[in-house]
């Protein structure tokens, strides 16, 4: 009588490896990028870059770096049919992770530089409209990450899949706090709001369209167009500022906006989409 032993999938694992267990120069190049923004913020506070306000500079970086990061792992199921690259699929934990990370790292920096007047920074959480919105996001990222293991997905089985796609909202209430954020120059946070309209418009549309070079353009002028109506609709309900001005100034003038910044990270995008295709035809 034979008896079958069932692996259980681990909690922890090395991270530079691959589910098999083998080395991966990819996962390792990803996770010290993923810890390069510490050493780089560390190095800024010693060396007086932050200003007057260190600790308050620190917060603000961690939780732009958050959202960076947030956009990154959006962008792997895209680059996975786009590159026809299964393998960057390992990434998407990483890249998760490392969000949340940076969004612990912000709420942390946010108490100390209240002094972590902890009955204060917790009312002021529950209270303020876009700290509210950070806060939700916060027990969002937090939710994911504790059910992003192989034993969580084991655990959970399909449920796992519905679990993860709270991503989005958390995505999106993250944008929304971090547009609260800038008091004045918002173009900071259309960037990657126009990145993220890319990400869904790109989901949204139906397989065969996103995957083709047509498709693949017209997704990124509708989000750059987005992007800057988006910027002037912003202006307009916040300054009162005409939003035709905010469009001119979008497209007539050497100003790089975020509609110019988003314009040209999709540039690159369908340049490398060319040069992947390219080599493929050469190869086969």
């Amino acid at each position: 009588m034979s008896t079958t032993t069932k692996r259980c999938p681990s909690v922890f694992a090395v991270p530079w490896r691959t589910p098999a267990g083998r080395f991966s120069w990819l996962k390792l190049i990803t996770l010290l990028l993923c810890i390069a923004p510490t050493p780089f913020i560390l190095w800024q506070w010693r060396t007086d870059d932050l200003g007057s306000r260190p600790v308050h500079h620190a917060m603000l970086e961690t939780g732009f770096w958050a959202i960076r990061f947030l956009i990154l792992s959006l962008a792997v199921t895209p680059a996975r049919a786009l590159f026809d690259w299964p393998r960057v699929v390992m990434l998407r934990r990483m890249l998760g992770l490392a969000a949340a990370f940076y969004t612990i790292a912000h709420i942390v920096l946010y108490a100390w530089d209240e002094g972590f007047a902890l009955g204060f920074v917790v009312s002021q959480m529950l209270t303020v409209f876009y700290l509210i919105l950070g806060t939700i996001a916060t027990v969002g990222f937090i939710a994911l990450s504790v059910t992003s293991t192989d034993a969580a997905m084991a655990r959970l089985g399909k449920k796992w899949k519905a679990l993860h796609r709270l991503i989005y909202p958390v995505a999106i209430l993250s944008l929304w706090h971090f547009f609260l954020t800038q008091k004045v120059e918002v173009g900071v946070a259309m960037v990657p709001a126009g990145l993220f309209v890319w990400l869904m418009l790109w989901r949204a549309s139906a397989p065969g369209f996103r995957r083709s070079l047509p498709g693949i353009v017209i997704l990124a002028v509708a989000s750059v167009m987005i992007t800057a109506l988006g910027e002037a609709l912003w202006y307009k309900l916040n300054s009162g500022i005409n939003p035709w001005l905010v469009l001119d100034a979008n497209f007539s003038t050497l100003r790089i906006s975020a509609a110019a910044f988003v314009a040209i990270d999709l540039a690159i995008l369908v340049g490398l989409v060319i040069a992947r295709r390219v080599q493929k035809r050469a190869s086969a």
